[in-house]
């Protein structure tokens, strides 16, 4: 094999597959990329056999095709310590040479034959749909996961895929995130998927390197199999494992008679919640919120003895209450809401509260979270 090829193509291919490639495995041969040329294309892949990643150039000259599995700890990082330039890779026997100017790495490689094979896609299966939206309902739920080896439908996010709209749920027990969004796709029959959370991580990365379509878009094209579900933008294509169930029904969870609503500038409550958190005690990491016609009280009391309290203007005008939290997992609905303004919606202390997005249209945006209290200390 060999071929010449600009440093920046390559660089570019080689950090879209390196991130799914395992630092520790049982499986040496999967701590490789797999480099194939033929047909004029260069094509990388990588896996850990619960996400991969294909993606493929053809802005190079070929001097001969072939087929090599290189280990990628040191030629990703030396590909990138190259200055920009042509870059000319060839294998010798059981060597690798990447020769950049006057810089040079020579690395043994493994079998290819040896690299798992990855699943075609199905053309006949395919829908497309906005990689924006995709990455944005991503993004809306991805945090709130769970990190419970032990519950691993939870460390997914389920995909509800029906014929006129698509919604993602993600929940720890503690915190829920719902991004659900109206859709005008060829969908055929209902669909609930529990989708690996890690492999979904990286569609964003993907769908950044596109350039806009003509309709402001950025076109994906997924693919549903009884084992993953996939992702084509562009040349790269992304498998992602789905996740055997159940999840649970979170409709149950959802309250339908929060009867005490108040909105509040999401900078302002962060900063707030940011300076109260330090004295929060470790353990609980409690904040407590009083909320009377106006204004927010937010406190914190460590086993220290140590204290702090700040004050914040709101949009309300109900009975006064007290309700504590979690102030780690509030801040991260907090964090993950684009709108500048928010909605907390409450009925008691003791009942789940709900946090929405307040678009300044006044309509809905799709996105629920749902965030447990803690019991207040002293209560």
């Amino acid at each position: 094999m060999k071929f010449e090829i600009q440093q920046e193509e390559l660089q570019k291919a080689l950090d879209l597959v390196v991130n799914v490639v395992p630092t520790k495995t049982p499986m040496p041969i999967l701590t490789s990329v797999l480099m194939e040329v033929e047909d004029g294309k260069l094509t990388l892949s990588a896996t850990n056999l619960e996400n991969s990643i294909i993606t493929s150039t053809d802005q190079l000259a070929v001097k001969t095709p072939g087929k090599v599995a290189v280990p990628a700890g040191k030629l990703v990082p030396f590909v990138r310590s190259l200055r920009p330039g042509k870059v000319t890779i060839s294998t010798k026997g059981q060597d690798l040479q990447v020769v950049g100017g006057k810089t040079r790495l020579t690395e043994k490689t493994m079998k290819a034959d040896e690299y798992p094979a990855l699943k075609p896609l199905t053309e006949k299966n395919g829908v497309e749909v906005d990689g924006r939206l995709l990455v944005e309902m991503i993004n809306d739920t991805s945090y709130a996961v769970s990190r419970d080896e032990t519950r691993p439908a939870l460390m997914g996010i389920l995909w509800e895929i029906r014929a006129d709209a698509l919604s993602l749920v993600a929940t720890d027990a503690h915190r829920l995130a719902l991004s659900r969004r109206a859709m005008d796709w060829d969908v055929s029959g209902d669909k609930d998927l529990v989708v690996r959370t890690t492999g979904l991580r990286h569609l964003p990365r993907i769908v950044g390197g596109m350039e806009d379509s003509e309709e402001g878009t950025r076109p994906v094209t997924m693919f549903i199999s009884d084992n993953q579900l996939s992702f084509r933008s562009g040349s790269t294509i992304l498998h992602v494992q789905i996740i055997d169930g159940p999840f649970p029904d979170y409709h149950a969870v959802i309250p339908s008679d929060n009867d005490k609503d108040l909105t509040v500038d999401k900078g302002a409550l962060i900063q707030a919640v940011r300076r109260v958190s330090i004295t929060a005690d470790r353990m609980s990491s409690q904040i407590r919120l009083g909320i009377e016609s106006g204004r927010m009280e937010l406190s914190a009391r460590g086993t220290d003895g140590s204290q702090s309290e700040d004050e914040l203007e709101i949009a309300y005008d109900g009975e006064a209450m007290e309700i504590g939290f979690n102030y780690t997992y509030l801040l991260d609905i907090l964090k993950n809401i684009r709108t500048e303004t928010v909605m907390l919606s409450l009925r008691d202390a003791q009942s789940a509260a709900l946090i929405k997005p307040v678009d300044e249209s006044g309509e809905d945006t799709g996105v629920l979270c749902l965030l447990m209290p803690l019991r207040l200390a002293g209560d």
